[in-house]
């Protein structure tokens, strides 16, 4: 009964629940600070390095060495997996940016208290085509999963 209840409510009833949203941008951020952690620590076994917080955090990682590109890449394949985290935790196309831009904001923020304002042309445009990156391919995710075909028959 309580299941007819909610049909004939509407198709798509949204119910706001901020403890399910907080959740699963701490599970966004998980997935990023784990999978970010994961291929920073890849290229310190690569190139040698002593793994630091700076290589999470520091802009200064991304300037004017060599290696900086393979820092650049673990960015960019963080934010990859995080897409493949939105849609596994968020599963909504139409949630993807608003869940992209906060889980963003939040290591934005990180990295402002860390080691201060950014001042690397090349932190904001990794972090910035990441953001795009996690986004689009987020919704793309999420698109096919939502267009897949749904069984009528039970046959």
């Amino acid at each position: 009964i309580q299941f007819c209840n909610k049909m004939a409510q509407g198709f798509r009833v949204f119910v706001w629940d901020p403890a399910l949203i907080i959740c699963q941008i701490i599970a966004l951020l998980s997935v990023f600070y784990i999978s970010l952690g994961m291929f920073t620590l890849l290229v310190d076994i690569i190139c040698g390095y002593a793994p630091t917080l700076d290589q999470l955090f520091s802009y200064h990682e991304f300037e004017g060495r060599v290696d900086g590109w393979f820092f650049i890449a673990s960015h960019l394949l963080s934010n990859m997996a995080c897409s493949f985290g939105m849609w596994w935790i968020v599963g909504k196309a139409k949630q993807c940016l608003d869940f992209a831009v906060t889980t963003t904001a939040v290591h934005w923020l990180i990295c402002l208290v860390y080691v201060g304002f950014p001042l690397s042309l090349s932190w904001w445009i990794v972090n910035i085509l990441g953001l795009g990156l996690m986004t689009i391919f987020g919704e793309y995710l999420c698109m096919r999963s939502e267009m897949a075909l749904i069984p009528l028959s039970s046959s």
